[in-house]
Order: C-alpha cells, then structure tokens, then sequence
C-alpha cells in the first residue's frame, strides 16, 4: 500500500515540475562534472530531472559522497530511450500494462547502466552504479527516491 501511495504522490507531482533555476543548473553542472553526464540528464524529461534533483537534495541531508550525489541525478538516465507519460508510468508500476515498452520503463536503471557503458572514461562511475543501484538498491538512494 505504501508503494502505491509513493506512486501517487509522484504522478501528482508530475503535473507540477517546472524548468530548474540557474543555479541548480549551476550544481548539477558542478556535481556531475563530466560533459556527457550532463547530457543524459538534459536527455531526462522535465519531470524526471525535476525528480533527480529533488533525489539530489534529499540525498545532500544524508551524505555529501560525491558518488552518492552522481548517483542521485542519473539514477532515471535509462528513461531517455523511451518516452513515458505519467499514465503509462502507473499503469506499467501496477503492471496493467505489460509491453516491451512497459518492460522497458521498468528496466529503466539497467538500460541507464548500458547508456553509462556507452560513455568513455566512466569505468569506475559504471561499477559503482552496477554495485550499489543494481545488485544492492543504495541505502541513500532507496531513503531519497520516492
């Protein structure tokens, strides 16, 4: 029941996300530091940076780990290859919708682990990804991303 309140919560939210101010630009700039990190997350769509960025802010209360806080702003990056309204969204949590594209949304962190391995350079961000949002859901991430 708590999930379905989470899921909820977020597609109301969803019709509220507005365009980041300049200095969050500025921060996420900062904290991911790498020019085609950036661009994944300018791939997310509105909401979903939106709600990487509200992740970062939660997770910033916990930690100040550099990794934790990459972590939290390309935790969506695997929603750049599909485009996803929040109906659908829902609809693909409860499982009423089981397409490849449902699939998709639903795989979205281990597709984000393949757009990262697309990247050079990033070995070492990748394991961590692989290692703590894919074999073991990170504690922070797992407090901050609702």
């Amino acid at each position: 029941m708590n999930q379905i309140y989470l899921k909820s919560k977020r597609a109301v939210r969803f019709f509220f996300y507005r365009h980041l101010s300049i200095a969050a630009q500025l921060q996420i700039s900062n904290i991911l530091n790498d020019e085609d990190l950036i661009k994944q997350y300018w791939l997310l769509n509105k909401a979903d940076r939106h709600h990487s960025f509200e992740v970062l802010n939660r997770s910033k209360k916990i930690t100040e780990e550099p990794d934790v806080l990459i972590l939290s702003l390309i935790h969506d990056i695997g929603k750049n290859t599909g485009h996803y309204s929040w109906l659908f969204r829902i609809m693909s949590d409860l499982n009423l919708v089981t397409s490849k594209k449902s699939k998709n949304y639903l795989d979205h962190e281990v597709i984000g682990y393949e757009v990262l391995g697309s990247i050079d350079g990033l070995d070492e961000l990748k394991n961590y990804y692989q290692k703590e949002l894919l074999l073991r859901r990170h504690d922070v991430l797992e407090e901050t991303d609702y």
